[in-house]
């Protein structure tokens, strides 16, 4: 689930006030700094499609309700896989969940309406980023995680094992511009701090 919030937005700007916002037939409002910002695209943030092919949950700050906000797992009778999600969020009564978004903030519904408010996570960060090669390439976990540890030899194995018609010099130039894109993001992490 984290990783729709991550990389995190580096903008600092209001939240409040609200901003009405209407896109395909939603209607709410978006936080304040959002509303300026040329990532907004739909109720989503564009600002790290470069780096994980996806976008992101639109910033909505801190949640008034303290707690810890370290994922844990949720699972019950109405999910079929486990999902990540802050802790103090794992048994709030806000939690809400959309088969398109998954899960979200109903604290707040009158203020945002159908364009819903992110979970928040605090100051945790992950300690990394799942990165995508463009599409149709497929990537999975242990890509990333290869990468990461700079491990030429593996990620090549295993590009080439999920994408079979991938040749070495191209499974190679993908694990440079994965490398790349970790340097990127670890430098942007850094600056966070």
């Amino acid at each position: 689930m984290h990783r729709q919030y991550f990389p995190r937005c580096p903008v600092d700007g209001p939240i409040e006030p609200a901003v009405p916002y209407e896109y395909e037939g939603t209607r709410g409002a978006v936080p304040m700094k959002c509303s300026e910002c040329p990532h907004l695209y739909g109720s989503a943030c564009t600002r790290a499609m470069p780096l994980i092919h996806h976008s992101l949950h639109l910033d909505h700050g801190a949640c008034e309700i303290e707690g810890p906000t370290e994922p844990v797992s949720l699972e019950n009778e109405f999910l079929r896989a486990k999902v990540d999600v802050p802790e103090k969020c794992a048994t709030c009564i806000f939690l809400g969940v959309s088969l398109v978004e998954g899960f979200y903030c109903t604290k707040d519904v009158d203020k945002w309406g159908d364009l819903h408010q992110g979970l928040d996570w605090g100051t945790w960060r992950p300690a990394r980023i799942d990165l995508q090669l463009p599409s149709p390439k497929v990537t999975t976990r242990e890509l990333t995680n290869f990468a990461y540890e700079a491990n030429l030899v593996a990620f090549v194995k295993e590009l080439r094992r999920v994408n079979p018609n991938v040749s070495v010099t191209e499974a190679r130039d993908d694990f440079y511009h994965l490398r790349d894109m970790i340097e990127s993001f670890l430098v942007r992490s850094e600056d966070a701090t």
